[in-house]
C-alpha cells in the first residue's frame, strides 16, 4: 500500500485540488483531501501535498514500437508508400530488446499502455516464441501492451500490379526488390492460427492479443469476411490502418466503387471491436457510419506530418460522434515517443481557430486517457476515481511552471508546454515504472547501444538494397502518378 499525495490532481472529468490517492493491490483504493503545503495536517490525516500534478496514465492506441528511429535509414520526407520499403533497411534484431527500447521510450513519454500493431516479425523464431519475448519486455517495462498480429495476403509493392514497377528498374535494382519484397505469404488460415496461438501463449491481464490486418489495400475480401467473423466469434479486437494516404484513397474508390467502409459494415467488421488507425481521408458519410457501428479512430497527428499524408478532419470525427483515440504511430514529431507533447499537437491542430473552439483540451485529453484504453483492450480505468487502475502519471508543477507568476489551472500548463522532460513519476498497475527521467529495473542506454550495433553490424549485408532504394523510389513514384489519383 503507498499513499500519493499531491497538489493538483484531475482527469477528463474534473479536477481535485490537494488529493491524496491510497494505492493497493494496483488499483486506487482511497481517495481523499491531503493538507495542502504549509498547513498543519491533523493526526492521521493523509501527508501533505507534493507540489505535483497527477493524472491518468496516458494511453497510445496506435503504434509499432519501432526499435530504432526510421529516419537513421533515410526516411525522412518520404511518403508512406516509398517510407514503408525504406523499414527493410534495419535488420531483424532480438524481439525482447526490440521491444524493450521503444516501450521504455513510451514509458519515458508518459504513455501506461501501448497498442503495438507488429506489421514485421523479425522472422528469427516461430511466432508465439517472439511474441512470447515482446511480453517479456513489456513485463519488465512495466507497461500494458496490445499485440496486434499483422495480416496480409496482397499487394507486396505498390496498391496494384507491381509488374511495371519491376518492369522499369534495372537488371541489378530488381532483383534486390524481388528478393526482399516478393517472398511467398503464409496462406491465411495460418495467419488466423498465429493469432489464437499467440493469445494462448501471452494473453493476459496485461496483454491483450488483436487481429491487425495491415490494412485495406493489404487484404482480400476473404481476409476481412474470416476476421470480422473470427472477432465476432471470439470476441477479440481487430486493428487496422485505414484511408492513411491520399493514394490508399484512390485505391479504395477504384476498388469499392459502392464503397469500402460500407461493404465492412456489410460484412460485419464495423463494430465497438474495431480500431481504424489514421483515417485521414475519410468522408463525412463514411465516418457516421464508423461512429453508429461504435469502432474506435486512432489519430496520429505527427505520423501524418512526417510521411506527408495529411492532417485528419479530427473535429468532424468529433461533430460526426466518432470515439477518437490518440496514437504515435512510432513516429511521435522528434522520434521520441513523448506522448504528452503529441496531445499537446493533436489539440493544438485541432481545436479550433479564433474564438470557435471545436475541441476543448479536457476533450483531448479523454482521447489520450480514456479511448485510447479502449484501443489498448484496457478499457477500465483511465480516471482518478476509486476502484480504478492504478495507472497514474506524475508531472512536476514547479517544473511545469518555472516562472511561478500566478495560480495558473495545470491543465492549461499541461497543453502549453508539457513533455517528458517534466514526468516525475510513472505508475502502472501500481508499480513505479519510471522515476525522475528513468525506466526502472532496465537498461535502456544498454538496450540502445545493443539494438545499433546490431543494425550497424548488419549494414553491409543491406549495401544492395541501399543502391537500389532511389531507382525503386523513383519507380513507385512513377507507379502512382501514372494512375492520375487524387
Amino acid at each position: 500500500m503507498r499513499t500519493l499525495a499531491a497538489r493538483h490532481g484531475f482527469d477528463a472529468q474534473g479536477a481535485v485540488r490537494d488529493l491524496a490517492i491510497t494505492i493497493a493491490d494496483g488499483r486506487i483504493a482511497a481517495l481523499e483531501a491531503a493538507a495542502a503545503p504549509g498547513a498543519a495536517a491533523a493526526p492521521g490525516a493523509a501527508a501533505v501535498s507534493e507540489d505535483t500534478v497527477v493524472l491518468p496514465a496516458l494511453a497510445n492506441a496506435h503504434d509499432h514500437a519501432r526499435p530504432l528511429r526510421p529516419s537513421s535509414v533515410g526516411g525522412f520526407n518520404k511518403p508512406l508508400e516509398t517510407w514503408l520499403h525504406r523499414l527493410a533497411l534495419l535488420a531483424p534484431v532480438d524481439p525482447y530488446l526490440a521491444t524493450l527500447a521503444p516501450l521504455a521510450r513510451a514509458a519515458l513519454g508518459g504513455q501506461g499502455a501501448v497498442m503495438i500493431h507488429q506489421v514485421r516479425p523479425t522472422g528469427l523464431t516461430d511466432y508465439p516464441t517472439e511474441a512470447e519475448a515482446m511480453a517479456r519486455a513489456a513485463r519488465d517495462v512495466g507497461v500494458r501492451i496490445a499485440l496486434g498480429i499483422g495480416l496480409r495476403d496482397r499487394n507486396p509493392l505498390v496498391y496494384g500490379d507491381h509488374a511495371a514497377v519491376l518492369d522499369a528498374l534495372d537488371p541489378a535494382t530488381r532483383a534486390e526488390i524481388e528478393s526482399r519484397f516478393l517472398s511467398p505469404m503464409a496462406p491465411l488460415a495460418e495467419q488466423l492460427a498465429r493469432v489464437e496461438a499467440t493469445a494462448d501463449a501471452v494473453g493476459g491481464p496485461m496483454v491483450d492479443v488483436q487481429y491487425a490486418p495491415n490494412g485495406p489495400q493489404w487484404g482480400s475480401d476473404g481476409l476481412w469476411e474470416a476476421v470480422a467473423e473470427a472477432s465476432a466469434r471470439t470476441g477479440r479486437r481487430v486493428t487496422t490502418h485505414l484511408f492513411e494516404t491520399r493514394y490508399q484513397r484512390d485505391w479504395a474508390d477504384r476498388t469499392y466503387p459502392g464503397g469500402l467502409v460500407r461493404r465492412w459494415r456489410e460484412i460485419g467488421l464495423l463494430s465497438p471491436r474495431l480500431t481504424l488507425a489514421h483515417c485521414v481521408h475519410a468522408r463525412p458519410d463514411e465516418l457516421e457510419m464508423i461512429a453508429e457501428a461504435g469502432c474506435v479512430i486512432a489519430v496520429n497527428t505527427s505520423s501524418n506530418l512526417a510521411l506527408r499524408s495529411g492532417i485528419a478532419p479530427v473535429a468532424e470525427m468529433v461533430r460526426r460522434g466518432c470515439r477518437v483515440a490518440l496514437g504515435l504511430d512510432g513516429q511521435a514529431f522528434d522520434e521520441d515517443d513523448d506522448a504528452l507533447r503529441e496531445l499537446r499537437l493533436l489539440w493544438s491542430l485541432h481545436g479550433g481557430w479564433g474564438f470557435d473552439a471545436e475541441i476543448a483540451p479536457r476533450r483531448a485529453l479523454a482521447m489520450a486517457l480514456e479511448t485510447g484504453r479502449i484501443a489498448v483492450g484496457a478499457p477500465e480505468g483511465g480516471r482518478i476515481a476509486v476502484g480504478a487502475p492504478a495507472d497514474l502519471l506524475v508531472l512536476d508543477r514547479a517544473a511545469l511552471d518555472e516562472d511561478a507568476l500566478a495560480e495558473v489551472d495545470p491543465l492549461d500548463l499541461l497543453f502549453a508546454r508539457a513533455t517528458k522532460r517534466h514526468v516525475r513519476e510513472l505508475i502502472v498497475a501500481g508499480r513505479t515504472v519510471v522515476r525522475d527521467g528513468v525506466v526502472l529495473g532496465v537498461d535502456l542506454d544498454g538496450a540502445h547501444r545493443a539494438l545499433r550495433d546490431a543494425c550497424r553490424a548488419a549494414m553491409p549485408a543491406r549495401a544492395g538494397l541501399w543502391r537500389a532504394m532511389p531507382g525503386f523510389e523513383a519507380a513507385v513514384a512513377g507507379y502512382y502518378r501514372r494512375l492520375g489519383c487524387c
